[in-house]
């Protein structure tokens, strides 16, 4: 199953406000996440299989996983 990808437009703005790398980071790792979202991310704390972390490089983000969207929560970007 392949899923929807969902984001805030507020959180699209910061999405294009990364650097070029960043942005390619992250776009990889929500390309991952939206064909296999829990072996494409890690637990953000208690693991419930639904609030999830995807990183790659230095950059990282917040997913939600619902029945058939990943939701992109939060950005973070060291740099």
């Amino acid at each position: 199953m392949t899923y929807r990808l969902s984001l805030d437009p507020s959180l699209h703005a910061s999405y294009k406000s990364l650097p070029d790398e960043a942005r390619r980071d992250l776009a990889v790792c929500l390309l991952d996440a939206l064909a296999d979202p829990i072996a494409h991310s890690s637990a953000y704390g208690v693991d419930d299989g639904t609030m999830r972390t995807i990183a790659h490089g230095r950059t990282a983000g917040v997913v939600l996983i619902g029945d058939d969207t990943v939701t992109l929560v939060h950005i973070t970007c060291l740099g």
